[in-house]
């Protein structure tokens, strides 16, 4: 039987069934449980129970108990101490009978409750036979020994016959030899210190044991690492504090590299997931609802399940969220990923040239004839700067055919994510346009786009209004005027778009030298085909037919209704319903929307204006002289929403995306939906069935989706409230640009995510002929705001002649302000006869005129024409920078800009020094104070040095790669803080005790046959040091206990080069079991204590360590003898209190666990005192005496009470020093 055995044995016992015992619970580890023992005259103690060794359960473990009660009788531990020995091979059922008849023999009886000390219902004595505890389907049982390899089991495995079995893969039983066993947990932690070595955190999250037939492992990097530019981490909605994890789930038994190279692809039981953790590795829960497929559901399985615990759940820093292209990557990784390795080992290409071979035989990992292979396709990174993640390739690195199978598929999942922008978004292949986007998309195949949105790949649109509603206002007002001035270059060919037929002069007045919308309709369909005349009563949103006219429609449909009336602007007498009903000839409908005598444009539904005396319909309204009955029936035009929207004109297609926009909700009112629908779970506005349309939904996400540039609001709209700003805007506003009033600031980045690194290439190779002090000048390039939905989505580009190119071919640029807001002028005038329609109704910002700022690089001399206008040719000298676009407000064209935003204090902004021969000027002349603040921080405005590139060490990532291969497992905690997170994020326990507790692992480790530290073993004069007095007090299951940890640690260090393992104890100088000596060395030479340490001539921290006698159930107490530390409060740090004793919520009662390893709490002390965080660890200089004993007590007293955390009893620690010292 196994450990699941254990947790299910001891969630059945929570169920009261044993006179006496009650409120049992199993522990945070999985490795104990509490209960409550009450006697019959109403003493209440509370238990502890720790079994040694679960995965051997019942016969091959024993139990260790405590009593968690300080009121607790005295003869009750005495009790529980005699009975220690006989606890092996029990039940979780005979460990609680066995110990309440114990217990009983004390109590005091009464006459309900008289004294028993044989209770047959009760006692189920002896060790358990397989009859009564038969082995889970699916996990083999350890019934033959006890296998060294498996003192500490970590997995948090299942139960099959629990409810969380069906959101894994069943399996059946198991039964391997001790020998199998060992051999696979040892390949198992081989792969997985691979990873480690490699970079990246691991976390054993379940099973992961060689008879696991269900286990989950996390690896991941922090955002920070991946070497990306700081405008791709904004770009794609990443923080560089958070983490990149992948999850990777075994449905059996552990896969290794050579199984998937033997076995077919689809009897791998293999999943994958990956996303973003604030944490190195996402809670359990979290970690199971990822592979589950409904995550609600999967959470409240777990929420009811004793079975699955762990220490740290349902907390925001461990929980798993998808990142903004989890779904293709998901999709990529589980349908390709295996054959693609299969692939390219057996052909011998890269991942380009495997995934050829896959396309070319779809999808066929094996060929079913031999054909030639082209070896000839190359990795293409040549024109990318690719960070070293993108380039690290385990397969050709490795020394040995024992590949890692983790380790190649997070080295796979980065590699997309890096380069996502290469390639598309569904087919996956690389995409062929010239103009490299900072954001992922599709390809130019049509099913790819349809693909694309129909399987929800692209952003959320739902989290895009709700987090940048204003940008989401400037992306469709830009596509509402460019289509408005039929300027559109690409339209949302391929989403199946069905759209009504537009109706003539319906939408705006068509100019003569410009086709009719209806000038080329398809399938030679005439004019009025599908355009129904009926009867409308708006009050009612009632259509009725004429009774020869029969319209194919039916419920749920959308219908577009256009008014007749002469009266109202084009474009504003055109609405959509849904039909909520239709029975010949009446037709009932719906919008929640629009109401016919309700018109406000303040309100969160913004309506067109209407003729005085009349409503939208161009009925008299009821206030109207000429009033009349709000039942009159109107004429107008009914058309059905059945036209496919691919097969439309150009001109068509600009008149229905017109009308479509135009009956779209407004920014305000999509807010306000999903502000009162978040409540009933995650808002959609798929559910927003009576008011948006499919194909209106349909062209929101396009626009959304289709823009390529990271766009980011700085300041406020004009009338926007001060709670109204995005949740970051006040940290922005520092990042606003002065002498610009009046107009509304965004930042903006475009370009391929590695275009910065192209900038400073560029500033690079000309470091030499540009001026050292201004490498680079800001200039204006403007157009009119119909042309900005085409130039976020390819870029500042001259493949178009606009404006005329008088002086050459480039991109036109200005430093005077007013030159480039002339070429923002609408073709034909600033809002003719129809300005109403140049604004998206539903718009808060109205925009007028858009304008960009960018950074070019200052070699005018070089340019195309630099007189009078910058005309730049190389678009890697172009960076942009700035996005500005001024508002305006109906009636009357009024611009207004930019309201006053909370100040912010310039004296503590930095700006940006210009070159004072081409500077950048504002509204009336005035200099532009560009922030440094919008810039990344690797742009030092100066071309000194050499361009900041992603971090390589030793030349080059491989190199890193291959160095690490030969660093010790222990020394893997202990890096440069520079180098690695592992010092200020800990890694958990468990994770830590998986690399280093399996004595097998250490066979790969190349032990060093001279040490390389100045520690010499065995030179401390223990007569020379200030001891806690020896401890009276002894209990067998602590004695035990400590008799096992200390043999554990003497072969690690036995078995692991001093210099690698940072430790030392003497173990024949240990004269008391419960009282050591632990001396810490060989710290990192960089380190400001490692320095001091070697001035001083001092080799080693000295610690004493001192266990309780409630050892294991209690913490040990940790302090330092010598050398004395600078204190916190004078600029010291290390974790080291003023009196010695260490800092550690880990040594307290608060965050101790009974299951922790001796070995891991030598690393994470260690650890804590080689941060740097938030200062690092120095000497007192002043003081060369040691720490007292009595000093290191109280200061451990005040750090619990400083912190909040629960101090041990400090009664057994008490009492005076050893023989031989004096307290100091």
């Amino acid at each position: 039987m196994t450990r699941k055995a254990f947790i299910a044995d001891v969630a059945a016992a929570s169920n009261p069934s044993i006179g006496g015992i009650e409120d049992v619970q199993i522990g945070d580890e999985g490795e104990d449980f509490t209960f409550i023992f009450t006697t019959g005259s109403g003493d209440v103690v509370m238990i502890r129970a720790l079994a040694t060794d679960t995965s051997a359960y019942p016969k091959g473990n024993t139990y260790f108990l405590g009593i968690d009660s300080s009121s607790a009788p005295p003869a009750f531990e005495r009790e529980l101490e005699s009975i220690q020995s006989s606890l092996t091979g029990l039940t979780i059922q005979g460990l609680l009978s066995k110990t309440a008849t114990a217990l009983r023999s004390l109590a005091v009886g009464s006459e309900k409750d008289p004294l028993c000390l044989d209770d047959d219902d009760d006692v189920i004595m002896g060790s358990a036979t397989e009859d009564d505890h038969p082995t889970h389907p699916g996990y083999g049982g350890q019934e033959d020994g006890d296998d060294e390899d498996d003192d500490e089991d970590d997995d948090d495995d299942w139960s099959p016959s629990s409810p969380l079995s069906d959101i894994f893969m069943p399996s059946t039983k198991v039964t391997l030899d001790p020998t199998i066993l060992k051999a696979i947990q040892k390949r198992i932690r081989q792969d997985v210190t691979r990873a480690k070595l490699a970079g990246f955190r691991v976390g054993i999250l379940a099973g992961m044991r060689a008879e696991s037939m269900d286990s989950i492992l996390s690896l991941s990097i922090k955002v920070s690492n991946l070497g990306l530019s700081e405008q791709a981490i904004e770009a794609w909605d990443l923080e560089p504090h958070r983490y990149i994890v992948l999850l990777i789930h075994y449905a059996g038994p552990y896969v290794t590299f050579q199984k998937v190279m033997e076995t077919g692809v689809r009897q791998l039981h293999i999943e994958f997931r990956i996303g973003v953790c604030s944490y190195y590795k996402p809670s359990l829960s979290d970690a199971i609802a990822a592979f589950s497929t409904s995550r609600l559901q999967a959470s409240d399985i777990l929420a009811n399940t004793p079975e699955t615990v762990e220490s740290s759940t349902n907390t925001d820093d461990r929980k798993f969220h998808a990142l903004f292209i989890s779904s293709p990557m998901n999709q990529l990784i589980n349908d390709r990923f295996l054959s693609l390795l299969k692939i390219r080992k057996n052909d011998g290409l890269g991942w380009e040239g495997a995934k050829h071979v896959y396309n070319q035989h779809q999808s066929r990992a094996s060929m079913p004839s031999k054909q030639p292979v082209d070896h000839s396709i190359k990795e293409d990174t040549a024109k990318r700067d690719l960070p070293p993640l993108a380039e690290v390739d385990h397969l050709e690195d490795s020394e040995d055919e024992n590949y890692s199978l983790p380790l190649i598929a997070m080295q796979f999942a980065l590699r997309y994510l890096i380069r996502c922008t290469e390639f598309c978004l569904v087919c996956h292949c690389k995409t062929e346009d010239s103009f490299e986007a900072l954001k992922p998309y599709v390809c130019s195949n049509p099913l790819c786009l349809y693909q694309y949105m129909a399987l929800g790949f692209g952003p959320s649109i739902e989290h895009s209004v709700a987090t940048q509603p204003y940008v989401v206002d400037l992306l469709v007002s830009f596509a509402y005027a460019s289509a408005h001035a039929r300027s559109m270059r690409k339209y949302p060919i391929g989403m199946g778009l069905v759209v009504p037929k537009p109706v003539p002069n319906a939408i705006v007045p068509w100019p003569a030298s410009v086709a009719s919308p209806l000038a080329n309709l398809p399938n030679g369909e005439s004019n009025t085909q599908g355009i129904h005349e009926v009867n409308f009563i708006a009050a009612q949103k009632e259509v009725v037919m004429d009774t020869e006219d029969i319209c194919d429609v039916r419920s749920g449909d959308w219908v577009e209704i256009t008014t007749n009336d002469s009266t109202q602007e084009p474009g504003k007498n055109v609405f959509h319903f849904r039909v909520a009903s239709y029975t010949h000839p009446h037709m009932q409908l719906i919008n929640s929307g629009l109401e016919a005598d309700n018109q406000s444009s303040e309100g969160i539904v913004i309506m067109p204006e209407v003729v005085q005396g009349t409503n939208a319909w161009g009925t008299p309204s009821q206030n109207s002289t000429t009033a009349s009955s709000s039942k009159d029936r109107i004429r107008v035009k009914l058309a059905v929403f059945q036209t496919k929207f691919d097969d439309l004109g150009a001109s068509q297609k600009d008149a229905v995306i017109l009308s479509l926009l135009r009956n779209m909700p407004s920014i305000n009112e999509m807010r306000a939906y999903l502000q009162a629908t978040k409540t009933s779970g995650e808002p959609s506005f798929r559910n927003w069935t009576d008011r948006l349309c499919p194909a209106a939904l349909g062209l929101l996400r396009w626009i959304v989706a289709s823009n390529l540039s990271c766009i980011v609001q700085v300041d406020k709209y004009p009338g926007q409230l001060e709670g109204d700003a995005p949740s970051n805007n006040a940290s922005r506003l520092e990042q606003k640009v002065t002498n610009l009033d009046g107009w509304v600031q965004f930042r903006f980045a475009q370009g391929a995510p590695d275009k910065e690194q192209k900038f400073h290439k560029a500033l690079s190779a000309k470091k030499h002929t540009i001026s050292e002090e201004f490498p680079t000048l800001f200039a204006w390039h403007g157009s009119s705001v119909q042309n900005w939905h085409s130039i976020i989505r390819s870029g500042l580009d001259f493949s178009q002649t606009l404006n005329g190119r008088a002086y050459g071919n480039g991109c036109y640029h200005s430093q005077n302000f007013q030159t480039s807001l002339s070429y923002c002028t609408a073709r034909g005038g600033i809002y003719p006869c129809d300005a109403g329609l140049r604004f998206w109704p539903g718009s808060n910002l109205k925009i007028m005129q858009a304008i960009c700022l960018n950074e070019i690089v200052n070699a005018p001399q070089e340019f195309t024409s630099s007189n009078p206008h910058l005309v730049v040719q190389h678009i890697d000298w172009i960076q942009c920078r700035y996005l500005f676009v001024l508002c305006g407000e109906l009636p009357g064209i009024v611009a207004k800009g930019s309201e006053p935003n909370t100040p912010v204090d310039s004296n503590e902004i930095q700006y940006i020094n210009q070159d004072p021969t081409r500077t950048v000027t504002g509204i009336n002349g005035k200099v532009l104070q560009i922030p440094r603040s919008a810039f990344p921080p690797s742009r030092k405005f100066s071309v000194k040095n050499e361009p900041l590139k992603a971090k390589k060490k030793d030349d080059s990532a491989r190199n890193q790669t291959k160095k690490q291969k030969h660093r010790s497992l222990t020394n893997i905690f202990f890096k440069n803080p520079a180098d690695d997170d592992d010092i200020t994020d800990e890694s958990d326990l468990e994770d830590i005790n998986f690399l280093i507790d399996d004595q097998e692992s250490h066979s790969i480790v190349k032990v060093d046959a001279v040490p390389q530290t100045d520690f010499i073993p065995g030179s401390l004069d223990r007569s020379t040091i200030t001891l806690l007095a020896p401890p009276s007090y002894a209990t067998s299951s602590a004695t035990n206990m400590l008799s096992r940890d200390l043999q554990a640690l003497l072969k690690v260090q036995s078995t692991t080069p001093l210099h690698e393992l940072g430790w030392y104890i003497d173990g024949d100088s240990i004269e008391n079991m419960y009282q050591w000596i632990v001396e810490l060395h060989s710290f990192d030479p960089k380190l400001p204590l490692a320095m001091e340490m070697k001035g001083a001539k001092m080799s080693s921290i000295v610690l004493e360590m001192r266990f309780g006698k409630n050892y294991p159930m209690s913490p040990p107490f940790v302090r330092v003898i010598r050398p004395r530390f600078l204190p916190f409060m004078a600029g010291g740090g290390g974790h080291v209190t003023a009196g010695g004793a260490l800092c550690m919520e880990l040594l307290t009662n608060s965050g101790w666990s009974a299951v922790s390893s001796i070995e891991s709490v030598l690393l994470q002390v260690r650890m804590a005192i080689s941060s740097t965080d938030p200062k690092p660890a120095r000497l007192a200089k002043e003081r060369r005496d040691d720490y007292g004993s009595g000093e290191a007590i109280e200061a451990y007293l005040r750090a619990c009470r400083a912190h909040g955390w629960e101090a041990s009893d400090m009664g057994d620690f008490r009492g005076g020093v050893a023989s031989g010292s004096a307290l100091n």
